[in-house]
């Protein structure tokens, strides 16, 4: 019964959110609308992804705690992380109930533009050199397949700086042709395939045969 109940609840809650997709109306024989059930699913969704988030810091305040008590190596880091999440969560939380308090909002807008978005920001310029890192691996010309990626990735490159334009007035247009015809069929091409396996394995999980969320193999 421990997998069944789980099971049934995964069955019965998914099928009444796809449904509310194509039928409208109330269930034959009730007084229940689908529209109406669906969006008390997604909320209760909601709830239980912040019960998530909740148990997800307790998590992260314990494994941190840890190293900051044993003086692991970089403990000083873990305690830098704690006070941020911290600081941020009180100032939240006094911003969410306190709106018509200025000095709040001003403090909560100052952390974000002032902390967050310069962190973020040097975080994904950390990224941009293993991202050329990997770009000089996989450009390398070792096969036809190889040095057509190399080919085109040099051709939209020029197309987008400056300089590019300036050497050919053609590069710009070629660039846009990759970008809008080729790239564009591979993403499709992605996307469809995604969308594919997303509803195979949604229909798995629908009719229990995917049972990795609850343990099994």
């Amino acid at each position: 019964m421990r997998r069944e109940i789980p099971l049934a609840i995964t069955f019965v809650v998914g099928m009444t959110i796809l449904m509310s997709y194509f039928f409208a109306g109330t269930i034959p024989g009730t007084a229940w609308n689908l529209k109406n059930l669906a969006g008390d699913i997604t909320g209760w969704g909601v709830l239980v992804s912040a019960f998530a988030v909740l148990l997800a810091s307790v998590n992260l305040v314990r494994i941190h705690g840890a190293a900051i008590s044993r003086k692991r190596k970089g403990w000083y880091n873990s305690g830098i992380l704690i006070a941020t999440m911290v600081a941020f969560a009180l100032v939240g939380i006094l911003r969410k109930h306190n709106p018509a308090n200025t000095g709040i909002n001003d403090l909560f807008q100052n952390m974000f533009n002032n902390v967050l978005s310069p962190l973020g920001a040097a975080m994904f310029a950390l990224l941009a050199f293993y991202i050329a890192s990997a770009s000089y691996r996989a450009f390398r010309a070792r096969s036809l397949e190889a040095s057509i990626l190399l080919a085109a990735a040099v051709l939209v490159m020029l197309g987008r700086a400056p300089i590019g334009e300036l050497m050919w007035g053609q590069f710009p247009v070629i660039s846009k042709w990759l970008l809008d015809i080729p790239n564009m069929a591979g993403q499709r091409a992605i996307m469809i395939g995604a969308a594919i396996g997303g509803f195979a394995t949604s229909m798995r999980i629908l009719l229990g045969l995917e049972r990795g969320h609850l343990g099994g193999e």
